[in-house]
């Protein structure tokens, strides 16, 4: 058997009998007999378990041994997408996929070719790209050869909902009910059918469609089963509706505890919703908001982050003001959502705080960087100097958190950047620890750098990089041309200059010049 022929047969053994006796006994005769399949095998199952760093920084190691094997190295770029997409950076996940679709051009797979199309469109709708993604869907969808059609009208269906067309929506997801095979995409989609149906003001018909939902998802053991209970629960609070039964939130909480970032932070909405404090509440949902934001779960994100500000206007609690930063920048991406019968009158009443809020940029506290020519950092509105700080490492780490979306980084991918072919264990994470203290030294308050569930956070920073992103975001979803002329100037104001000149060697950096350049593209309609 060949390389390529023995990994497919340790995937199919995998999907089929699942990570138990017999693929065990397969690996442990793989080993010796072919450790480049093994490698490729143990990068597939570092992604099963939800090892995303690893699976990184063995599956770029071992790039150079895949070259000439095409089939391999279109493996290869998946899984690694893959795991890039599951710690949060979209960007460089995008980078693979995009890498993965033209070796699959090049075998002639074009089933591949397909699902690797539908992969990047659906990572342009979570990065919030809806103009762009809705457009290649439609694309995708009147191919003949489309592998997966369902897939992209629940986009289709969510875009519609999105854009203030939730009868759309519903006939859309209806016709996905009707059609998919029930399973995993038909709960999402009656999970999704369970918002347009609130956005109409059938929130009786919602709960049943959320509950029904979130039990499915259970049956399957799925984390995910916490995002339709918290939409129900959230629903409940705001509508005097019966909540969902107390099992159901219970084993939803359960399970997601054990899920990755988005599940997480829906587990965070549904403890801050069984508060009974309004306050306490409103603060409990805008965390969950802020981690739902940095899993790229934006929906969630607005609608969290909009109940904790209604909550904390109704009992003056300071998380107003922080809630209407979080929001701003996420209201003018889903206009649809103003036709809430429980939220959008709230949303009206305070639109001009948030276009103040969007106005007014980032003020003088914490972190803001200048990444696009020269690299110039402030702290509390006071330049930080990066040339004394004498350890090379910290400077690195710093600059990768300023960088990573959301400047959230898992600890253990932080350490393989920083030193890519050490193992990362108590010894050697010594030098992370080192360099991370010597980045608070330098910013002044360590508040500003935390570590929590084994990833490190910047927090309240702001970069030219990100505006520029948020900017061109803003400038798609507007119809009107003024409003577009106006976000579309601000956006070429910024992306003039190459990004972080200083580091022209650095593999890291060079994926995010990658995603700069196609950025600043965009901006300038290249």
């Amino acid at each position: 058997m060949t390389t390529e022929e023995r990994v497919k047969q340790a995937i199919r053994i995998l999907r089929e009998a699942g990570p138990g006796p017999e693929f065990n006994l397969y690996l442990l005769g793989l080993k010796p007999e072919d450790p480049l399949a093994f490698s490729m095998v143990e990068i597939f199952v570092h992604n099963a378990r939800n090892q995303y760093p690893l699976a990184v920084r063995k599956g770029v190691r071992l790039l150079p041994r895949v070259s000439g094997e095409t089939w391999l190295a279109y493996r290869l770029f998946r899984s690694i997408s893959i795991a890039y997409v599951g710690m949060g950076e979209m960007e460089a996940g995008e980078s693979y996929l995009v890498r993965a679709l033209e070796t699959a051009r090049q075998i002639g797979d074009r089933e591949s070719v397909s699902r690797m199309r539908l992969q990047i469109y659906i990572a342009r709708f979570f990065k919030a790209e809806y103009e762009i993604a809705r457009r290649e869907l439609l694309i995708y969808r009147k191919d003949p050869e489309a592998q997966e059609p369902h897939r992209a009208d629940f986009f289709i269906g969510i875009y519609a909902l999105i854009r203030g067309q939730p009868a759309e929506a519903i006939k859309t997801f209806d016709s996905c009910l009707e059609t998919v095979e029930k399973g995993l995409l038909w709960l999402s989609t009656l999970e999704m059918k369970g918002l347009a149906l609130r956005i109409t003001g059938k929130l009786s018909d919602a709960m049943e469609a959320l509950v029904e939902s979130a039990t499915g998802f259970i049956s399957y053991d799925s984390a995910y089963s916490a995002f339709p209970v918290a939409k129900a629960l959230e629903l409940s609070r705001l509508s005097g509706l019966e909540p969902p039964p107390v099992d159901l939130i219970r084993k939803a909480i359960s399970l997601a505890k054990k899920g990755s970032w988005g599940e997480q932070a829906a587990v965070e909405e549904l403890e801050a919703l069984l508060k009974d404090d309004d306050s306490d509440a409103a603060q409990g949902l805008y965390e969950s908001a802020q981690n739902y934001l940095r899993a790229y779960q934006n929906i969630e994100a607005l609608f969290s982050g909009l109940t904790a500000a209604y909550l904390a206007w109704k009992t003056d609690s300071p998380v107003f003001t922080k809630a209407l930063k979080l929001i701003a920048p996420l209201v003018p991406l889903h206009p649809g959502f103003k036709r809430d019968p429980l939220l959008g009158d709230f949303m009206s009443e305070i639109e001009p705080l948030l276009m103040r809020a969007l106005k007014s940029g980032q003020d003088n506290k914490g972190i803001k960087a200048y990444l696009i020519g020269e690299l110039r950092v402030l702290v509390d509105g006071k330049e930080m100097k990066l040339t004394g700080w004498r350890r090379d490492k910290a400077i690195k780490a710093f600059v990768y958190l300023l960088l990573w979306p959301k400047h959230r980084i898992p600890a253990d991918h932080l350490f393989y950047l920083l030193w890519p072919r050490r193992a990362y264990n108590k010894k050697n994470r010594w030098g992370l620890y080192k360099a991370v203290d010597t980045i608070r030294k330098n910013l002044g308050r360590r508040e500003l750098l935390t570590h929590t569930r084994d990833y490190y956070q910047l927090e309240d920073t702001w970069t030219d990089l990100e505006e520029l992103e948020d900017l061109a975001r803003r400038a798609d979803a507007t119809v009107e041309p003024a409003e577009k002329e106006e976000l579309l100037s601000r956006a070429q104001g910024l992306a003039k200059g190459e990004l972080l000149p200083e580091f022209p060697y650095d593999s890291y950096i060079d994926e995010h010049r990658q995603y700069y350049e196609r950025l600043r593209k965009r901006v300038f309609g290249e």
